[in-house]
C-alpha cells in the first residue's frame, strides 16, 4: 500500500478507532481490528513517516525467541512465532500472500557463572512445562553441540530451535498494510499533537496542520515518542529512546555451522545471517538519546565487540565489518516490558508501548489482544492484563529476567 503524496488529511470528521502510530504495533492493531467479523467502524492509522526509516520496525533484526522467564511472555511469543509460520491462513488464506521466511536457528544462551546458569536452568524449567524444549548443556556438552565455541570460562548454557530465530517482517507488515487499505483503513501522513478528554473519555484528537477529529477511541503506538501526550493525563508512560547497534561482517575463515543467535556473557548478541554474520550490542553507556539520533559508534565495534566475538569464537580472528546501523528500543525504564491496554481512568484510551526490544515479535499477539479489548471490552484469548498500564500506577513491575 502506497500512500498519495497528497493524503496528509483525513477523510472524515469522526473515527471508531485512531491510531497514533503506523509501523508494526499500529499496523498490526489495525489489521486485527478490521478483519474482526464484530467490528464495523472506520479506523484512521496517523503516522508522521509512512516510510518508516528511522522506526523501531524498520531498524530490527527481526528475531523471535520463547526462551523467556515469564509464562505470559512465552505464551505470546508462542501466538506469534505459530502467526509467523502460518501467515496466509492467518490472513483469509488470500492466494496473494506469499510465505513468511522464517531461519528457525534457535537461540543460545550461554552463562560464565553458577548465579546465571541457576537463572537459565529455572527458565527451562518453566519454558519446558509450557511445550517449549529447551535444552541445557554443562561446559563439556556445549562443546560437542557447538564444537566452534571457546568454552574455557563457560559454565553451561541453554538453547531451543524450536520456533526461535528470525524472520521476514515486511511481508507480514506490508500485507497487514495493504489489506486493512483494501477494507478501509485509513492511513494518513501526519501527526497527532495533541488529545482531548470529555469527562472520562477521549473526545477528540488534534493533528499537527490543525486538523480536528472525533474519536471513539484513541490507541497510542507511537514507539519512542510513547511519553508524546503525558502532560494532559496523569499516567506518565516511562518510555524512551535507547540505541542499539547492528554490526553485519564476514569471516575470512569459513564456519561449517550455521550460528543459532548466541547471547554472550558479555552483552553482545550475534547470529549467522545468510551467508554473513549479525552482532548486536548497546552503547557502553546505555542513557536515553535524542529521536534523531542514529550516529554508529565505530570505535565500539574495534575496541570491545571484534575481541569478544574473537575470544568466543575463535575462526572470528580475521573477520571484515560489512555493514552497520543504529536503531532504538523504545525503552520502559519501569520493567522493559509492553505497556499495553486501556487508561485506568479514560477507558477509550489505549496504550501499546515500550516493548523494550520485543515489539517486533509481540505484535500479533499484541494486535489481536488490543483489537478485542476494543471491540468486547475484554481480553478473549490471551489474558495481557498482568501488562495493563495500571502496574505503573499501583507501582508493581512485570519482571522479566531474560532480558538481551
Amino acid at each position: 500500500m502506497q500512500l498519495n503524496k497528497t493524503e496528509y488529511k483525513p477523510k472524515h470528521n469522526y473515527y471508531d478507532v485512531v491510531i497514533a502510530g503506523g509501523a508494526m504495533i499500529g499496523t498490526g492493531i489495525a489489521w486485527f481490528l478490521i478483519s474482526n467479523k464484530d467490528f464495523k467502524g472506520k479506523i484512521l492509522i496517523v503516522e508522521k513517516d509512512p516510510r518508516l526509516e528511522f522506526s523501531s520496525t524498520s531498524r530490527t533484526n527481526n528475531s523471535i525467541r520463547q526462551q523467556f522467564s515469564n509464562k505470559l511472555n512465552i505464551e505470546i511469543s508462542k501466538f506469534s512465532s505459530n502467526y509467523i509460520s502460518n501467515f496466509q491462513s492467518f490472513m483469509e488464506n488470500d492466494e496473494r500472500i506469499p510465505e513468511v521466511s522464517f531461519n528457525k536457528i534457535g537461540y543460545l544462551y550461554l552463562a560464565n557463572d553458577s548465579q546465571k546458569m541457576k537463572v537459565l536452568k529455572k527458565n527451562q524449567k518453566l519454558q519446558n512445562s509450557l511445550n517449549i524444549p529447551t535444552q541445557i548443556y554443562d561446559q563439556n556438552s556445549l562443546l560437542e553441540k557447538f564444537p566452534y565455541l571457546n568454552n574455557t570460562e563457560l559454565v553451561g548454557g541453554s538453547y531451543n530451535n524450536f520456533n526461535e530465530g528470525y524472520f521476514d517482517s515486511s511481508i507480514i507488515l506490508n500485507w497487514w498494510r495493504k489489506k486493512s487499505f483494501e477494507k478501509g483503513v485509513e492511513f494518513i501522513k501526519n501527526e497527532v499533537v495533541h488529545i482531548g478528554f470529555n469527562a472520562k473519555k477521549i473526545n477528540t484528537i488534534y493533528l499537527k496542520d490543525g486538523s480536528k477529529i472525533n474519536v471513539g477511541n484513541f490507541v497510542n503506538a507511537t514507539g519512542t515518542r510513547a511519553s508524546s501526550f503525558d502532560k494532559v493525563h496523569s499516567l506518565k508512560i516511562p518510555v524512551e529512546p535507547r540505541k542499539r547497534y547492528s554490526f553485519i561482517f564476514k569471516s575470512e575463515k569459513k564456519l561449517k555451522f550455521t550460528l543459532p543467535l548466541i547471547i554472550d556473557p558479555s552483552g553482545i548478541h550475534f547470529r549467522s545471517d545468510g551467508h554473513q554474520f549479525l552482532c548486536g550490542f548497546a552503547p557502553e553507556i546505555d542513557e536515553p538519546v535524542k529521536y534523531d539520533d542514529f550516529k554508529v559508534d565505530y570505535k565500539l565495534w574495534e575496541e570491545k565487540i571484534w575481541p569478544i566475538l574473537a575470544n568466543r569464537i575463535p575462526l572470528f580472528e580475521r573477520i571484515k565489518l560489512v555493514n552497520a546501523w543504529a536503531g532504538h528500543y523504545a525503552f520502559n525504564t519501569f520493567d522493559q516490558n509492553g505497556i499495553i491496554g486501556p487508561h485506568p481512568e479514560f477507558s477509550n484510551f489505549y496504550f501499546a508501548n515500550g516493548f523494550s526490544g520485543h515489539g517486533l515479535q509481540q505484535s500479533p499477539a499484541v494486535g489481536r489482544a488490543l483489537s478485542e479489548q476494543i471491540i468486547y471490552n475484554k481480553y478473549k484469548s490471551l489474558d495481557l492484563k498482568q501488562l495493563s498500564p495500571k502496574r505503573l500506577v499501583e507501582k508493581k513491575p512485570f519482571l522479566e529476567k531474560a532480558i538481551i
